[in-house]
């Protein structure tokens, strides 16, 4: 049986969407999210007041605590998206760190700008500094502990279920039709032949190109980038699907499909590379896999 620290250790380590690829929409969700945060402290005052030490209204009060983390979380999370080696690693312990992360600093921010909007002599002290933090915490509890584990099991259940309804593998489609794939680099260029051929994935400046023989998995890099590779498969383009901005699969290879929280894994013959299908991706995979 597995430990406590442990079962929580891989729980954190459970693939997560990553929701902030999209500036248009980041901004947005979190322009409703301040929106949501004012209406609940508006009408609800979860927090004690002293009116007396307000130098400006309490609405204005209000607004600024709601609206502070807007700014902050856009450019920490833009800053985060522009640093991330891809979504595909992205866990549900990473969306905890970072949002956590955010949390405090919205934190320590309502902290420096006390001054501004009170007139109590103990703005400076360590006790406003711990309180600033735990309310902030303590508003983000609900989004940390419940929302994201629920929002983690109910994508699982998703995918799941939708994977478990694609027709069953077919072990007997095979095309042996052998297609030659040219690289600017005029020595790179390969014969590739279909029946072999797994998927591929985008590394740097180049392809890795995954083919099976003789029960072994073999690994070709070519200079080559995946719409490239993709144009010049057009022979075979009903058996082969971009499931990923960094993968592209040949759909008779796949062996089995199962669902996470970022959308299926698909599990080659001999390979243990796990290949995505990302979420957007998903409605047409369905379509084409289910019509091979």
């Amino acid at each position: 049986m597995k430990s406590v620290p442990r079962q929580i250790r891989e729980y954190l380590n459970e693939p997560y969407p990553f929701y902030y690829e999209n500036k248009k929409r980041l901004f947005s969700l979190l322009l409703v999210i301040s929106f949501l945060s004012f209406i609940f402290s508006y009408f609800f005052e979860p927090f004690d007041v002293n009116e007396t030490e307000h130098k400006i209204s309490s609405v204005w009060i209000l607004l600024i605590h709601a609206f502070t983390p807007f700014p902050i979380a856009y450019l920490y999370l833009t800053l985060v998206n522009r640093n991330k080696q891809d979504d595909v690693s992205w866990t549900l312990g990473k969306e905890v760190f970072h949002l956590s992360i955010i949390l405090l600093i919205i934190g320590v921010v309502g902290f420096l700008i006390r001054d501004l909007i009170y007139t109590n002599p103990d703005n400076w002290s360590f006790r406003y500094f711990w309180e600033e933090i735990r309310n902030t915490f303590l508003i983000g509890f609900l989004l940390l502990v419940v929302v994201l584990p629920l929002n983690l099991e109910r994508l699982i259940y998703k995918y799941n279920l939708s994977s478990k309804k694609l027709p069953s593998i077919n072990e007997h489609r095979t095309n042996s039709l052998l297609i030659p794939i040219q690289s600017p680099i005029s020595d790179e260029g390969i014969q590739l032949k279909i029946e072999d051929f797994l998927f591929a994935k985008v590394e740097g400046n180049y392809t890795e190109i995954f083919t099976s023989s003789s029960n072994e998995t073999n690994k070709t890099l070519i200079r080559i980038t995946l719409k490239e590779l993709e144009e010049q498969l057009e022979p075979v383009s009903h058996q082969i699907f971009k499931t990923h901005r960094s993968y592209l699969v040949n759909l008779n290879a796949i062996e089995s499909i199962s669902g996470n929280a970022q959308g299926y894994r698909l599990v080659f013959k001999n390979c243990s590379t796990i290949v995505p299908v990302s979420r957007s991706r998903i409605v047409e995979f369905n379509s084409v896999y289910s019509h091979l």
